[in-house]
C-alpha cells in the first residue's frame, strides 16, 4: 500500500482524537525520541492534549532536544483515545503491560522489516534511513511548518540511525532530508557533540571493560564482548554509556559481525552489527532468539546469566 494512503489515514486518526499519547520501545534512542519530539510539538501546535512517556526516561544524552523535558517514565496513565509508536516492531517493545494489551487505536510509525503490522494505521517503510526522516514526510504531507526545534529533534533521528552518515543506509533521500532540516536552523555541529562528542567517566569505564572483556571467535568470524553486572556496576554504568561500542567492534576487518552481550537483572541483551560486504544477516540471528531488526543492526533479549567458564562464556538459563 502506497506510503501516503497510510499517511492520509493516519492523520485522519489524528484529526479524531483529543487526548494522544506517544512512545518509543523501552530504552529509547535518538531515532525514536527525536521522531517523538517532531510529532509532540506539531500535535500541541494542532490543539491536542499530548502526553509522552518511554520506559526507561530520557537519556542523558538527547536531554537537549526541545520537549525531552516533557517525556515522562513509563506509560502515563490517561483517557486516550489514540496511542502513537515510534519504533516498536510490535506493541510490546515499548515495555509497559498497559499498553501490550492496548484495546484503543494505535498509529504505528517503523522502518523496521520485521514490524507485525500491530497498529490501526501502520505508517511503515524499511527503505527509509530512519524513523525520522518517515514523520519528516509525514509532517510535510500535511504542509506544517517545520521549525528549528523540530528541525534539530528529526536530524538527531537521522544522524543517529545513519551512524553519522558512516552506515549503509545513509541513502540520497537521507541526506537531501538533512539538508531541508539544515535550512531550517538545525545545527549537524551541536547533534554531534551531544551523541558522539561527550563521554563520560563511566562510559569510559566501561569501554575499557568491554575491550578488555573482547574475543575473535576465528570459526565464526564474530567478534564480541560481554558485560557483567559487576562490571558495569565497578564502572557505574548504564545502557546508556554502551551505546557506539558495538559499532566499535564492528570496525575489526576481519570479523563477518560483532556482538556485545550485557547482563541486565536477569536477562541477558545482546546487540549485533555488521557491514554490507561482509555478507551477515544479523537480524536472523536476532530472531533466533526471539529478537529482531534490520540486517546489520539488530537485537535480542533472553532470560538468563552471564557465566564464564575457563576462558568460555554462557547463557545459564536455569532458575
Amino acid at each position: 500500500m502506497s506510503i501516503k494512503i497510510q499517511f492520509k489515514k493516519a492523520w485522519a486518526l489524528i484529526d479524531k482524537s483529543e487526548n494522544i499519547f506517544l512512545t518509543t520501545h523501552e530504552g529509547t534512542d535518538g531515532d525514536d525520541l527525536g521522531s517523538l519530539l517532531a510529532l509532540r510539538r506539531v500535535l500541541v501546535k494542532e490543539g491536542k492534549r499530548v502526553s509522552a512517556g518511554v520506559r526507561g526516561g530520557v537519556p542523558s544524552s538527547l536531554l537537549f532536544l526541545s520537549g525531552s523535558e516533557h517525556v515522562q517514565d513509563g506509560f502515563v496513565p490517561g483517557q486516550y483515545d489514540l496511542v502513537v509508536t515510534f519504533g516498536c516492531n510490535k506493541m510490546e517493545r515499548t515495555g509497559t503491560a498497559e499498553l501490550s494489551r492496548w484495546p484503543g487505536n494505535v498509529i504505528n510509525f517503523d522502518h523496521h522489516p520485521d514490524n507485525t503490522n500491530f497498529g490501526t494505521v501502520n505508517v511503515i517503510d524499511p527503505a527509509a534511513s530512519a524513523v525520522a526522516e518517515l514523520v519528516y514526510h509525514f509532517i510535510k504531507y500535511r504542509e506544517f511548518s517545520i521549525d528549528k526545534d523540530i528541525a534539530t529533534c528529526l536530524l538527531t533521528g537521522i544522524f543517529s540511525d545513519t551512524g553519522g552518515f558512516k552506515h549503509a543506509n545513509t541513502t540520497a533521500e537521507a541526506l537531501e532530508v538533512s539538508a531541508e532540516l539544515l535550512k531550517k536552523g538545525a545545527r549537524i555541529d551541536k547533534i554531534s557533540i551531544q551523541l558522539v562528542g561527550k563521554k563520560r567517566p563511566s562510559t569510559i569505564k566501561a569501554w575499557a571493560r568491554a575491550l578488555e572483556n573482547t574475543r575473535f571467535d576465528s570459526d565464526k568470524r564474530m567478534v564480541f564482548s560481554v558485560l557483567t553486572e559487576e562490571d558495569l556496576k565497578e564502572a557505574g554504568a548504564t545502557d546508556e554509556d554502551l551505546d557506539g561500542f558495538v559499532e566499535l567492534l564492528n570496525n575489526i576487518p576481519q570479523a563477518k559481525f560483532a556482538l556485545l552481550l550485557r547482563q541486565d537483572g536477569d536477562i541477558v541483551k545482546g546487540s549485533l552489527r555488521s557491514e554490507p560486504h561482509k555478507g551477515v544477516d544479523v537480524s536472523r540471528i536476532a530472531q533466533s532468539f526471539g529478537g529482531g531488526g534490520h540486517k546489520l543492526a539488530s537485537g535480542f533479549k533472553i532470560k538468563g546469566r552471564l557465566v564464564k567458564k575457563g576462558d568460555v562464556w554462557n547463557i545459564d538459563k536455569s532458575d
